[in-house]
């Protein structure tokens, strides 16, 4: 833990170095270090090996995120625990490869270390957005076809709900689970597949023009993939545990370079499992299906200047949804994203009315972006938010969590961010018996 705590000492001193237009190298001589922070990727370009495989149809990717915290106030005891996440993802773009116009290939493997803080917290949204348990996984193994000018996208395979519906680019920023990346009340209620458990799916995308585009898709609601001692290699295909279809809508303006106005976006989705639920205050009883909706929406409410953007290309603004599939899904985009110096506020709701069989009948959450604090930071974001969660009146002493984050990502180059963060959970797992608590975290990832 020492040697942790004075690597991320080392690196906080020497963030004001790197940032900025310095770590694009624009003009002048500079130190090794600093040449390697510009890097694109700690490891670099392989001496041209990898960006040549990326142009013959073959990206690899790979990042670490690390969550060192604890609650020296409330909970259920203080802890200071750490928790990691490795991802390794490939991709083969086979119409680089073979000609094959619009097939691609996606496969993610993942390792997790570490253990839980919210078990010291008795919280229900996690502190620590990247702890899963268990330790190695098999993720997505996703065929996709794009069609018809790149306008309709077909995948099947083993896929990630997670990575598609209700999630935002934005809320990358922030360390708490309950946010990060999706509308967590919803894994809460449902067999929804994310970070680890990817499931039999189909998936469809219609992006007609770039500021509209609509998902729909069908999971295989079978939660025994969700078992840490399957590896994520539970691949049986069976009917009998029902299905998950989900549909999303969304708008997006202003979203590239060339446009003028405030970025900002759009969108609403709904899902329905046919699976059996049990009901909360009967154990014995159980229900047929479950729904519920949500929406999204994030406005930019001041624009600055727009600095160049260093990451995957496939990521930057504007990018169609085309260019993202066939690339390896990145959990935590450690590049700053292409985006304006400014200032974005965002909203979000979650509804699941059926209090029988639904631990959180809502969720509600908001907050702000800034980006470009201090002055001469260009990549640097602090970013706030207020996240509540509803408990099920079927719930005996359970009401309703509330989290507020703070935190704010240096941005020490296009491989690497350092997030100080402080949260403060108030009635920890809806419960006024739990303390509330202040829990101090520090995230740091790496892109190798």
């Amino acid at each position: 833990m020492k040697r942790i705590l004075l690597v991320v000492v080392f690196f906080v001193f020497a963030t004001p170095a790197a940032h900025g237009a310095e770590y694009e190298n624009s003009a002048g001589e500079i130190s090794l270090f600093k040449s390697w922070l510009g890097q694109k990727t700690a490891t670099g370009d392989w001496q041209g090996l990898r960006s040549q495989l990326e142009d013959d149809g073959i990206t690899i990717s790979s990042s670490f995120t690390t969550d060192i915290g604890g609650n020296p106030v409330g909970g259920l005891k203080k802890r200071m625990i750490y928790s990691g996440f490795l991802d390794v993802g490939l991709a083969f773009d086979f119409e680089k490869i073979a000609s094959l116009d619009g097939l691609a290939l996606t496969i993610g493997n993942y390792l997790a270390s570490g253990n839980d803080l919210s078990n010291a917290v008795g919280n229900s949204f996690s502190v620590q957005e990247i702890y899963t348990p268990g330790n190695y996984f098999f993720g997505e193994l996703d065929f996709s076809l794009s069609l018809l000018d790149d306008t309709l996208i077909l995948e099947a395979g083993r896929l990630f709900a997670g990575d598609t519906f209700a999630r935002s680019r934005i809320w990358e920023y922030y360390v708490s689970g309950g946010i990060n990346d999706n509308l967590n009340s919803i894994s809460e209620n449902i067999f929804f597949s994310t970070f680890t458990t990817a499931a039999w799916a189909v998936r469809t995308t219609y992006q007609p023009r770039k500021e509209w585009y609509a998902i729909a898709a069908m999971y295989n609601a079978d939660a025994r993939i969700e078992k840490p001692k399957n590896y994520g290699t539970y691949f049986n295909f069976a009917m009998d545990s029902g299905y998950l279809a989900m549909g999303q809508l969304t708008y997006k303006h202003n979203q590239s370079r060339k446009d003028d106005g405030l970025p900002g976006s759009a969108s609403f989705g709904c899902y329905y499992q046919s699976s059996r639920f049990q009901d909360l205050a009967i154990p014995s009883k159980r229900w047929h299906g479950n729904y519920g909706f949500y929406i999204m929406a994030d406005q930019m409410i001041y624009k600055g200047y727009w600095p160049p953007y260093k990451g995957p290309r496939y990521l930057r603004a504007g990018s169609s949804r085309t260019e993202r599939v066939k690339h390896p899904y990145d959990w935590q985009m450690v590049a700053a994203a292409d985006r304006p110096e400014g200032l974005t506020a965002w909203a979000a709701a979650y509804l699941a009315p059926q209090e029988h069989t639904n631990t959180q009948t809502y969720q509600l959450a908001g907050g702000l972006l800034c980006q470009g604090l201090p002055h001469n930071r260009d990549y640097d974001v602090t970013a706030f938010c207020v996240i509540l969660g509803n408990f099920s009146n079927q719930l005996e002493g359970q009401k309703m969590e509330t989290v507020l984050e703070l935190n704010h990502r240096f941005q020490v180059g296009p491989w690497l961010y350092i997030t100080p963060d402080v949260q403060f959970v108030i009635n920890p797992n809806g419960r006024r018996d739990i303390r509330n608590a202040l829990v101090l975290d520090l995230e740091l990832s790496f892109d190798f």
